[in-house]
């Protein structure tokens, strides 16, 4: 097979080519999906010189090929639902930034991983036979998301754990939490025998983990998450189910309320009328950063109600030992008026022991990620421009903000030192506008 080949199977027309045209340097993506595929041609790193993302999920390797390895602008590949054993040492380079090895049967991670992809910034390893991470991961100072649920773990990856810039991590369906995932109990839930589930509804969103749908039940709309039967790249959703269970006896007004279960067994929750995602979910250029819409402010009232809100909810899940393992903007709903804060898509979220040497870690992974959101709250505050009252007021909110963003990259912080942190603040607010008020009566 000849790259020739490829791009015809790709649909990239190159009838009109000259027969003697062996490059191509202004392709720069690739999706070879669903092609039946098991190698590539040894001048694919010559032919495509730009080739920056290159898809190849449900095709037949058992191998990744030592040749993409050559290609020198790679960025992005993704073999999801192959048959590969193994990951040639040579296939992993310096320019790797996202690596997509979902749902295959790896056993092991060769140590070029962390010798080469110092870049590396995403690693998808879910549902695959890991039963360890290699020391030399290490060296991947970069890495800001993992996904390493439903593996074979039978210790803690300490040493991935420990990663300076790691803020979202997945690792439910794995032998070493096993004890820990059999500790929390479940609240009773109850079944709405009369909600009608073979009802068309409307299609409020759907991923990985499945479908969730607008019903009516007993004259009122509800929202039910009908879920997939088969493993995601962030887990199990059988985990998120039970997840759900257990933040429903929360009461808190940062998740969506859970109402109760299905015939079906699926989740039903209160449905959120007029809300929206705060964010846009990453796209290749940002990687693992999430998209905002450039006209979207924010006020200081709005801002503070929703970084309050988020972190009550954080502390909450931290405290019966619930990581949410997915932090971002595109899983926080809002309403349009902004005055309203929901926490949702618990699909990555697992159990951990919080008195143990990882469960600190874990804590510490996702306040970076808390971190990272206020972070892109600053970026979205209005600062007025006739109002040079308001205006400093802005300008001190932001200093707040990015105060409250180094604390939650200190070493010693926690969820609950952060929340003191931040109730404090509001209180010395308070006394110093009393302060004011008394002063002018």
């Amino acid at each position: 097979m000849e790259v020739r080949d490829l791009l015809k199977l790709a649909q990239i027309s190159v009838d009109g080519d000259d027969a003697k045209t062996t490059t191509w340097p202004d392709i720069t993506k690739l999706d070879l999906s669903n092609q039946g595929l098991s190698e590539l041609p040894p001048d694919l790193p010559t032919a495509l010189p730009n080739l920056s993302v290159l898809f190849l999920s449900n095709n037949k390797f058992t191998e990744l090929p030592a040749i993409i390895g050559q290609c020198p602008n790679l960025q992005m590949i993704a073999f999801k639902s192959n048959q590969m054993t193994s990951i040639h040492p040579d296939a992993l380079h310096s320019q790797l930034r996202w690596l997509i090895l979902t749902d295959n049967l790896l056993l092991e991670l060769p140590d070029s991983l962390g010798g080469n992809c110092r870049r590396l910034q995403k690693l998808m390893l879910s549902g695959n036979r890991l039963t360890a991470i290699p020391k030399s991961i290490s060296n991947c100072r970069n890495l800001e998301l993992v996904r390493l649920a439903s593996n074979r773990l039978t210790e803690p990856p300490m040493e991935l754990l420990s990663l300076p810039s790691l803020r979202w991590v997945a690792l439910s369906d794995n032998p070493f939490l096993e004890e820990i995932m059999t500790l929390p109990k479940l609240p009773t839930l109850e079944v709405l025998h009369d909600l009608d589930e073979s009802e068309e509804g409307t299609i409020l969103g759907q991923g990985a983990g499945g479908v969730t749908k607008k019903l009516t039940y007993q004259s009122e709309p509800v929202a039910i998450k009908i879920f997939s039967n088969s493993m995601t790249s962030d887990g199990l959703p059988a985990m998120e189910r039970r997840i759900l269970s257990v933040v429903s006896g929360l009461n808190s007004s940062g998740f969506v309320a859970l109402l109760g279960q299905s015939k079906s067994g699926y989740s039903v929750t209160e449905f959120l009328d007029n809300y929206r995602a705060f964010g846009g979910p990453p796209s290749m250029e940002s990687c693992s950063r999430d998209v905002y819409e450039s006209e979207q402010k924010l006020s200081l009232e709005h801002a503070t109600n929703l970084i309050t809100v988020l972190l009550e909810a954080l502390y909450q899940l931290h405290s019966m030992g619930i990581t949410h393992g997915d932090f971002y903007g595109h899983n926080i709903l809002v309403s349009h008026d902004l005055n309203n804060v929901k926490l949702s898509d618990f699909g990555a979220a697992f159990f951990y022991d919080t008195n143990t040497a990882y469960g600190t870690l874990i804590e510490k992974i996702e306040l970076r990620a808390f971190g990272v959101l206020v972070s892109e709250v600053l970026l979205q505050l209005d600062t007025p421009t006739k109002d040079e009252d308001e205006a400093v007021s802005v300008e001190a909110y932001k200093k707040r903000l990015q105060q409250l963003v180094d604390l939650c990259y200190q070493e010693e912080s926690t969820f609950e030192s952060v929340s003191i942190w931040l109730k404090q603040r509001a209180l010395s607010d308070m006394a110093n506008a009393f302060d004011v008020t008394d002063e002018k009566d």
